[in-house]
């Protein structure tokens, strides 16, 4: 990349990239150490504290900064040519309702593209973070898909404007569930107060993280409430908590006590490093001798206490990929360990490509299936461990330090792997096929525990290996990892599992390929469903007790607010899909399909069931693709319309030959039965509907708090919701449930803007009537019952009822709102 002639001697030669779980300075991996600078008090640093930059990097050792204000363009110079690298937060109104005042998000779109396009290609620039921690209470009044939308296209709009900076959204535990699926990074910031804590929450963002690196972009601890010597002790296992769980990077939160907000100094706190003197305390130096030695993650691993271990490579013609996971293999950053290839069918080529290295033992065997080469890979091996990986894998240098450190700090480990992540394609088509489902991946019971892990990146106790017996030898080329992992499991043992011990994996190249790897997957659920029925259901789709934590997949989720919307850990829980989700892409449907178009002939109605069928399809297929994570590079409405095609495709195939392989084992009428069941509830379940809106202004520090009190008081029977959805039930009558949802803006000093929503939610009464109307009045319309009048008639006059009702009641209520407001002395706004 070319820098602007403006630019001086900058010591920075490579801009920062993201490479699976770590950031990259060129082509080495390096640990992001920043501290947050600013915003200072007026005068505080007239040169804007440019004369600190050489301070933060040699005496504290960190290599880059985090800013909340946009910086000159002589603050970048001095920061490239002392080698620091700047993350660059937007600031914009992300503290008011932007979607009902829209002319916010004209400012930022104007101040993020005159940003960018000011910045583009300085050698300094390290990435932006188009908002910042946008308030839990906030999230929740706009909707959290919604505002999640408005991220995502802040960050699409900046990488139009500069395709190669990183992008990202500065996350908070309180709204976890709002990740961009655009974003180049994950970034959250922290303010946790013991090492146990934070290890826990820091090993859960790395699965809600996925595939990308995990940035901490604030922890800090106060002085002026813990001291300054508990302030460094915070820090110390602050730095041991992100070294132990392989973070990609961490801000430490602050440079100085100096500080301010809103253009006022913070004097309630001392976050800084530095006192308000500009003189350092104890934290600096704990911060600086632990940063000293990291160069990148892993390398505080003691390898001295690290078991030997065999790695293991079976192949059977994988020629192709084959030199490019053994020289990466050869270069792994580990004490004790040797390589086997097992050449399952003694391939030619495989075999002068493993004779080339020279601590390769190779095995030659006839072609017996991945199992049989498995197993003849673990007979040789002389470790402790034996790790598992593909011919089509690349191990990350530290792979088998993750690997072994897991082993040594969890005794009860029978085997330990971590995620497999796709290399960038180099296709449209290799892009669609990683987008697409059905891939290897790991299953989660916690976040640092598996209860299933796929054997391109799976390593197993030598001891454990013999007493389960090793791989079935009846699965020649795929299932076998999960029947192990499941034996595994029922001998007693756990499943550890890391992040950061990751290897990549290719997927399939072609679509052929992609075609049959899901039969194959197919056959082999079919022959799983035998050893393990208890794990399977009716329909022959394995029932995993964990689930995945993957931050582009789909599916349903839900979230816990707590109470009025204030929960500090507003945790996403991966709830079951409908079923039916699950069922429209299953070639049973597609049979039922078939079967009623082919009815029609006799009974036309029949038509109408098959089109609706066809509609769902399409729906449910077009969501799954929408929600997929794929490559920007290729990302387009022609590849999300493939995507959403190889969604079909895919379930239709896989399910096709769990059903032709093991259609004797299966209930499938069971399986409708219980999809059916649960969509029932999914849809009888939620669906506020109507609702009126009100705003009061304060310029006396006035909120929701006090008019939820006011609430509270003033309607008998009034209760919390014990979901968080809304703040306050406010009534419950046969048709409605009324409750009523607030936010408080603040625009400085005491002035608050407060919102209140009052929502009516339809009883299960409502709810019949109203889908019975969905089922009844198109055929009715279409077909001309006549019988069916009167009953449309009543359905038609009983939900009117209800909606009248709904809305005089809304309309009666709306001045008792007011006059409650207005007696704490707020005003309509």
């Amino acid at each position: 990349m070319m820098q602007p002639p403006e630019i001086p001697v900058s010591v920075i030669t490579e801009p920062l990239t993201v490479s699976g779980k770590y950031f990259c300075d060129g082509d080495e991996v390096c640990f992001v150490k920043a501290v947050t600078f600013g915003p200072f008090p007026a005068g505080a640093f007239p040169d804007e504290g440019r004369s600190q930059l050489r301070k933060i990097r040699e005496e504290l050792g960190a290599n880059a900064i985090r800013l909340y204000e946009i910086p000159t363009i002589d603050f970048m110079h001095d920061c490239a040519q002392l080698g620091i690298r700047v993350f660059i937060t937007i600031p914009w109104s992300q503290h008011i309702d932007f979607l009902k005042n829209r002319s916010a998000l004209v400012d930022a779109d104007q101040l993020l593209i005159e940003t960018v396009n000011k910045f583009r290609g300085h050698p300094a620039l390290a990435g932006y973070f188009v908002a910042n921690e946008i308030e839990t209470t906030l999230v929740r009044w706009m909707r959290p898909q919604r505002v999640v939308e408005q991220i995502e296209r802040m960050i699409s709009l900046g990488k139009a404007n500069d395709p190669d900076a990183l992008f990202a959204y500065a996350n908070y535990p309180s709204t976890e569930y709002l990740l961009p699926s655009n974003q180049d990074f994950v970034a959250f910031n922290l303010y946790l107060e013991t090492p146990e804590t934070l290890g826990a929450y820091l090993a859960r963002l790395q699965n809600l993280a996925g595939n990308l690196p995990l940035l901490i972009t604030e922890f800090g601890s106060d002085s002026k409430t813990h001291g300054e010597l508990t302030q460094a002790g915070m820090l110390e296992w602050h730095l041991e908590e992100i070294y132990r769980a392989g973070v990609a990077g961490t801000t430490i939160f602050a440079w100085s006590d100096l500080w301010c907000r809103g253009g006022k100094e913070i004097l309630g706190w001392d976050f800084g490093l530095n006192r308000r003197d500009h003189s350092s305390k104890p934290s600096l130096e704990v911060v600086r001798e632990k940063w000293a030695p990291l160069e990148r993650p892993g390398d505080e691993i003691e390898g001295d206490l690290l078991p030997s271990v065999s790695v293991v490579v079976c192949t059977y013609r994988g020629s192709a990929t084959l030199v490019e996971c053994l020289d990466s293999i050869q270069q792994l950053q580990y004490p004790d360990y040797e390589v086997i290839v097992v050449n399952d069918g003694g391939d030619q080529r495989v075999k002068e490509i493993a004779n080339a290295y020279e601590k390769i033992q190779l095995i030659q065997m006839s072609h017996q299936g991945l199992s049989a080469a498995r197993n003849r890979g673990a007979v040789e091996a002389n470790g402790d461990i034996i790790a598992y990986t593909d011919d089509d894998c690349i191990v990350d240098r530290d792979w088998l330090k993750w690997i072994g450190m897991q082993f040594v700090r969890r005794p009860e480990l029978g085997c330990a792997g971590g995620p497999n992540i796709p290399p960038p394609s180099e296709t449209l088509k290799q892009a669609v096929i990683t987008a697409a489902p059905g891939g290897p991946t790991h299953v989660l019971l916690a976040d640092d525990t598996a209860e299933h892990l796929p054997g391109c990146n799976l390593a197993v106790r030598k001891e454990v290996f013999d007493a389960v017996g090793g791989f079935n030898e009846r699965f020649w080329t795929a299932g076998d990892d999960v029947d192990f992992c499941w034996r595994v499991l029922d001998a007693g043992f756990d499943l550890g599992f890391h992040p950061a011990a990751f290897v990549w994996h290719h997927r399939r190249f072609t679509m052929r390929a992609f075609v049959g790897q899901q039969i194959g997957y197919g056959r082999a659920e079919a022959m799983l469903i035998p050893l393990h029925w208890e794990r399977f259901g009716d329909s022959g789709k394995a029932v995993w007790k964990g689930c995945v934590y993957d931050s582009g997949a789909s599916g349903w989720h839900s979230i816990y607010h707590g109470r009025y919307g204030y929960e500090l850990f507003q945790l996403v829980y991966p709830a079951p899909s409908s079923g039916i989700r699950d069922l429209c892409l299953h070639i049973g449907w597609w049979f039922g399909i078939g079967a009623l178009a082919f009815g029609s002939w006799f009974w036309w109605p029949f038509s109408m069931v098959a089109a609706s069928m066809l509609i769902m399809t399409i729906a449910e297929s077009k969501h799954r693709a929408w929600s997929a994570r794929l490559e920007s590079a290729y990302d387009s409405l022609s590849a999300r319309c493939w995507l959403a095609f190889v969604f079909v495709m895919q379930g239709a195939i896989r399910s096709g030959a769990r059903l032709k392989f093991g259609w004797r084992r299966l209930s499938l009428a069971a399986g409708l039965g219980e999809a059916l069941k649960t969509l029932g509830l999914k849809v009888m379940s939620g669906w506020w509907k109507l609702g009126i809106e009100r705003s009061f202004w304060s310029e006396e520090g006035i909120g929701r708090d006090q008019l939820l009190e006011a609430v509270l008081d003033s309607f008998p029977g009034a209760c919390d919701d014990e979901t968080g959805k809304t703040d306050i039930i406010v009534k419950d009558s046969l048709f409605w449930n009324w409750a009523v949802v607030t936010v408080t803006e603040f625009h400085g000093d005491e002035k608050q803007l407060t919102r209140l929503r009052l929502l009516a939610r339809p009883k299960l009464f409502t709810r019949v009537v109203t889908l019975l109307l969905i089922l009844l009045v198109p055929m009715a319309i279409v077909a001309g019952i006549s019988g069916e009048v009167y009953t449309l008639v009543t359905l038609i006059g009983v939900y009117l009822l209800g909606e009248i009702s709904a809305r005089i009641y809304m309309r009666l209520n709306r001045p008792r709102f007011n006059d409650l407001a207005m007696s704490l002395g707020l005003k309509p706004a």
